[in-house]
């Protein structure tokens, strides 16, 4: 029989699962598409809208997200689909006449700061790639569940330390096409799509009002190990813990304009901050397909706390007011594929997780690392997120400011464009991701025992950057981050220096040796069960002799040089077609002494110590890891592979038949396409 929910008849089904993902927008894809490498954890990923996001509030890709798309295997779809930007150009009134004159150009990314340049494609296509990559990952087994709404969350706070248990107890409602996604009348007006329904014009009452529920839809009942909330900016899983957002919504209220225009303004292709005398101001972004976005601030003003009557806001009023701000070019719209407003606003949770169960948790959840790990989550990202809420409130109220006269008299909306111009240009390391500097933590050893001056230009709790190296095995000429993608494993990259120098050499042997014991933390944190030796702590080596004066099997086996893997060693050499990388320059790292360099499965900078430092490491992973509970993986278990002699190796042939087959082909037959 059916179970009785709110006293009609409801089929109720129940489930257990290791971890769910409430909200299946970018942030919730990620998740999903990082758990999805990991067959041993169940995973799913839900949301309450039916059907696939046509058209999205997010659409730049800075250079660090290009970074981990690269690591994830689909950053080449994702650079040929988009739209790539490299300058910005700045608009602003004349002192003198107030008509809008081009002032300045800048580049869009920092050139050097990463071998990816800010790229532009619409969120749907980035969600649809991150899909499709999660279901290859998964083998089709993780994908997203729409139409389902989470109602009910609650914690067992007696189980919560107990790392077999599902303290989370949810109830989740499988909604009907009609009830899980907004009326027609507000996803369209004017027949063109509209993104107001879930953008910050409403609040998360009236959002959640446009989802008609009613009682006779299916509820299941799912006990969960760990929930990750990825559920947008008005959160459900926030709001059901009750977190606490602090901060403010600001007055100003912006449009937005997806279109293909049809204008005299030269920089139409460019990013462009577009400062009007009097009419407001305009981000330029453009996109693939010839369209353009137009961020343009709109008139309306609301006070604290209040919302804007969103019938306000078409996409003809917001056009009209573009129009405004690029006189006297003229703009007018081809087509128009979606608008949008929101209200800027700056607001930081109070916490980012409750109970330590709401987190990104694979190395927890596999019982490789203990739970105080999680607590690392908060720490790292508390201090990113500040620092993000305070630089935006900066930028956006420079951006939305009007600009100062030639009077220069100043009131609360007056700006300097002087200031803009600065602020938006020393904002372009911050605003591309690549100023994330994490602070010492169990995972990050700023302090404890590192030797940041052994590679001097990788700086501890910061991203790690590639370089380019040439493989021993081919000889192929690539990028370091290319060969260490992202599979849940730290990096042991071992710069052995000039291996070619005996003394260099038995430094390396003697670091492998230990490596090699069963008792060393590369043994004992590796399950026996697991794929390989390689898949909690890879060990990768780049040394900078000249490739010509060390022999592949001149490494030590089995920890240095795995048998027949020929891509864990990697030499700082000239390449045949690229040049050379210079990597251990680029890095700051001595050839004559070397360096291990400890990476963390987010690709961050962990520790970096000497090639004799092994009591470092053991304290390192000793902080966090836990032994395999069945007994770990040494390096017996690799069969060694011997080098062939040459008196084992097959007879020279006595004809040039025996090279191509039974029968001898003329020369002139050969040919090679």
């Amino acid at each position: 029989m059916p179970a009785r929910v709110n006293g009609s008849d409801t089929t109720t089904t129940n489930s257990t699962v290791d971890v769910l993902i409430i909200g299946a927008g970018p942030a919730g894809l990620m998740a999903a598409n990082w758990l999805s490498r990991f067959p041993d954890i169940s995973t799913r990923i839900i949301d309450k809208r039916n059907g696939d996001l046509e058209n999205g509030q997010a659409d730049g890709l800075n250079s660090r997200s290009l970074e981990i798309f690269e690591s994830l295997g689909i950053y080449e779809i994702i650079g040929k689909e988009g739209s790539r930007m490299s300058e910005i150009a700045f608009w602003n009134p004349c002192p003198d006449t107030g008509r809008l004159t081009r002032t300045g150009c800048i580049p869009d990314t920092i050139p050097g700061l990463s071998r990816f340049q800010q790229t532009i494609l619409h969120q749907n296509r980035i969600e649809k790639h991150l899909m499709d990559n999660t279901l290859v990952n998964s083998n089709g087994s993780l994908v997203v569940e729409r139409g389902v709404s989470p109602e009910t969350l609650l914690i067992d706070e007696s189980l919560v330390d107990d790392q077999s248990a599902y303290p989370i107890t949810l109830k989740l409602k499988h909604l009907s096409d009609a009830e899980s996604m907004p009326d027609e009348s507000v996803t369209k007006v004017g027949g063109i799509k509209s993104g107001i329904f879930r953008s910050s014009l409403m609040s998360a009452e009236q959002e959640e009002a446009l989802y008609k529920k009613d009682d006779e839809s299916k509820i299941e009942v799912v006990k969960a190990k760990y929930v990750i909330g990825c559920d947008g900016a008005h959160s459900w899983t926030r709001r059901t813990l009750g977190i606490r957002m602090e901060g403010e919504q600001t007055n100003y209220v912006w449009g937005v304009l997806d279109m293909i225009p049809l204008t005299n303004f030269p920089d139409i292709r460019k990013r462009c901050a577009i400062h009007s005398a009097k009419s407001g101001s305009v981000m330029v972004i453009p996109q693939e397909r010839n369209l353009v976005r137009l961020y343009i601030q709109l008139p309306q003003r609301v006070k604290q706390g209040e919302y804007l009557d969103r019938s306000k806001i078409t996409a003809d009023t917001i056009l009209k007011t573009a129009q405004a701000v690029f006189r006297p070019y003229t703009l007018e719209a081809s087509h128009i594929e979606w608008f949008t407003g929101y209200h800027i606003g700056q607001r930081l949770t109070s916490s980012f997780g409750k109970h330590r169960r709401v987190f990104l948790v694979a190395y927890v959840l596999r019982g490789l690392a203990t739970p105080e790990l999680l607590d690392t989550y908060t720490g790292e990202r508390q201090v990113v997120a500040k620092t993000l809420i305070e630089f935006d409130t900066k930028f956006s109220k420079l951006f939305s400011g009007k600009p100062r006269g030639k009077d220069g008299l100043e009131d609360e909306d007056t700006i300097s464009l002087d200031e803009f111009h600065k602020v938006f240009a020393t904002g372009n390391e911050f605003a591309s991701g690549m100023s994330i500097d994490y602070g010492d933590s169990q995972l990050v050893h700023k302090s404890k025992s590192t030797k940041q001056e052994l590679a001097s230009k990788l700086p501890i709790g910061k991203r790690f950057f590639s370089a380019q190296v040439v493989n021993v095995a081919s000889a192929t000429g690539d990028q370091l981050a290319t060969r260490i993608p992202t599979t849940g494993a730290f990096r042991l990259l071992i710069f052995a220096g000039n291996v070619a120098e005996p003394d260099q050499m038995s430094r390396l042997k003697t670091l492998a040796a230990y490596l090699d014991r069963p008792d060393t933390f590369l043994s004992k944190y590796t399950p026996r069960s697991s794929k390989g030796r390689d898949e909690i702590i890879d060990v990768v080596t780049v040394h900078s002799s000249p490739r010509d004066k060390v022999e592949l099997y001149d490494f030590p086996q089995p920890s240095i040089f795995l048998p027949h893997n020929y891509r864990k060693i990697f030499v700082d050499d000239e390449s045949y077609h690229l040049g050379h990388g210079h990597a251990y320059e680029a890095y700051g790292i001595d050839k004559s002494v070397g360096a291990v360099v400890v990476v963390r499965p987010d690709q961050y900078v962990s520790l970096i110590v000497g090639l004799e430092d092994t009591d470092l490491l053991e304290d390192y992973f000793g902080g966090f890891m836990k032994k395999a509970q069945d007994g770990g993986f040494p390096a017996e278990l690799i069969p060694k592979t011997q080098p062939p002699s040459w008196e084992s190796a097959p007879a020279e042939p006595d004809n040039k038949a025996s090279l191509l087959g039974a029968q001898e082909i003329p020369v002139e037959e050969l040919v090679i396409a």
